[in-house]
């Protein structure tokens, strides 16, 4: 049968309802929506309503647009709905404007940075994992949320400054109890048309009070951290001695917003310095813990992964760091966990001039979707792409795939900029909790995918064992 779409035109998605769209089909599907259509071509419309988008299918589509092509877009529309509530922070920010923010966070995510956190890293997860008790049931998803909150506080904020390292501390905390309430209220902005969206019934004024109380708390963790740096700075000028400083010589990432930079002398404002802070908080905390979670549930229903991981760990040599090159299996483990379970599954881009994407021509103001997820599950690439298996990267590595078939922390220019600290969060968390347990599912409890802004297990109780004694 012939196809009866104009040349330069994406196909439209079978299923379209009309004033509806295919909006019935992602609310109910979501994941399962957008892997059905992949096969109508490199690029697809749905309809939001009556609000078309794009659908990046193809690897080549998503490089395109992420990548060679990327100055031709900007974040889209799901970002848009965030900016207001969570602010114009890395996640967010678009063009010179992020590209000065993301120079300025940088020098906190260099390797050699991320290598000197690792003891903190380690020392986090031993306290917390040395705490349970044999047989007990944990809430893995639950204190994996509060871990990775303490453990990127601890990391990237200083503790020299009591009161400011408090302020942070405390907002991290809130961070980890008001974001499942603010990220379902972006995406429930997202998808549906805003007289929808703001319903009570959907929970919308809880998002707005959520979101208002983080910026509150940023607000006051930034302003003690800026009294504290001045005051110190005061100190600095009237006195003799070491060579000044200034506020960047802590290493943290909140004297590093606030130090003058040969691009923006001045350094960040409060309220830019608060957005970032809220932006490291948010990403650092939910994605990577999502991750670990659900890297978990696959240990509990794979006993002898457990035991390849418990083993590569032990023989970990004293003093050497956890990367790829010192625990490859664990660290392909990983790999597969953000193949088959990435937590990110919805992300958008919005074209800023006509361009041609994959033959298909996007006019300005274009809303694009792609989906890592979808991605990582195509059979082209993956073959048995829903079976769990870390030795699959034995057979054909990333560099072996298409560019954007395997996309767990985007590409380009937005590529998520702690990329390798979350990597190096994780392996230390794995390498902690696997040496001393054997976490094990609870009978009876079915882990089902929570579909929001993140895919999320709905809840992950697991029954802790220690390792018998040699």
């Amino acid at each position: 049968m012939r196809s009866t779409t104009a040349p330069g035109t994406a196909p439209v998605a079978p299923g379209r309802i009309p004033l509806l769209g295919h909006l019935p089909r992602l609310a109910v599907q979501r994941v399962g929506f957008l892997q059905s259509i992949r096969a109508q071509g490199d690029i697809v419309r749905i309809f939001l309503g009556n609000r078309p988008v794009y659908v990046l299918n193809s690897p080549e589509a998503v490089h395109e647009v992420l990548l060679t092509q990327s100055r031709k877009f900007g974040k889209g529309l799901l970002f848009d709905v965030a900016r207001p509530f969570i602010g114009n922070g890395i996640i967010t920010s678009e063009r010179d404007f992020h590209l000065r923010q993301r120079r300025v966070l940088q020098p906190a995510f260099h390797r050699d940075t991320i290598a000197g956190c690792v003891g903190t890293m380690t020392d986090i997860a031993e306290e917390q994992v040395s705490a349970w008790r044999p047989g007990e049931v944990v809430p893995m998803d639950l204190v994996l949320r509060r871990m990775m909150t303490v453990m990127l506080v601890a990391t990237l904020f200083s503790t020299e400054r009591p009161d400011g390292a408090a302020a942070v501390a405390e907002l991290g905390e809130r961070v980890a109890e008001q974001l499942t309430t603010v990220m379902r209220g972006v995406f429930v902005g997202t998808v549906l048309p805003a007289p929808i969206a703001s319903s009570p019934l959907l929970g919308h004024r809880r998002y707005l009070a959520a979101a208002a109380a983080l910026r509150e708390l940023a607000d006051t963790a930034v302003r003690q951290a800026r009294q504290a740096e001045q005051a110190e700075q005061a100190e600095q000028a009237g006195s003799e001695g070491p060579e000044r400083r200034g506020g960047a010589g802590h290493g943290d990432l909140l004297s590093i917003m606030f130090a003058g930079t040969p691009g923006n002398p001045r350094g960040m404002s409060d309220v830019e310095a608060r957005d970032e802070l809220l932006s490291l908080l948010m990403a650092g905390a939910e994605t990577t813990s999502t991750t670990l979670a659900w890297a978990l549930h696959e240990i509990g229903r794979r006993p002898e992964l457990t035991e390849r991981i418990k083993a590569e760990c032990d023989a970990l040599p004293v003093g050497a760091l956890p990367a790829a090159a010192t625990l490859p299996f664990t660290e392909r483990f990983l790999r597969e966990v953000l193949r088959l379970h990435q937590p990110s599954w919805l992300l958008m881009r919005r074209a800023l001039e006509p361009v041609r994407v994959r033959g298909v021509d996007l006019p300005r103001g274009a809303e694009l979707i792609y989906s890592a997820l979808t991605m990582h599950r195509d059979p082209a690439h993956y073959p048995d792409p829903l079976r769990f298996d870390p030795d699959r990267w034995l057979d054909r590595t990333e560099k072996d795939l298409p560019p954007g078939a395997y996309v767990p922390f985007a590409l380009g220019n937005r590529k998520c900029i702690g990329d390798h600290f979350a990597m190096t969060e994780m392996l230390v968390v794995l390498r902690s909790i696997v040496s001393r347990w054997r976490p094990r599912p609870v009978a009876g409890h079915r882990v089902r995918p929570v579909v929001h802004a993140l895919i999320r297990p709905n809840a992950l109780p697991m029954r802790v064992s220690p390792w018998p004694a040699d």
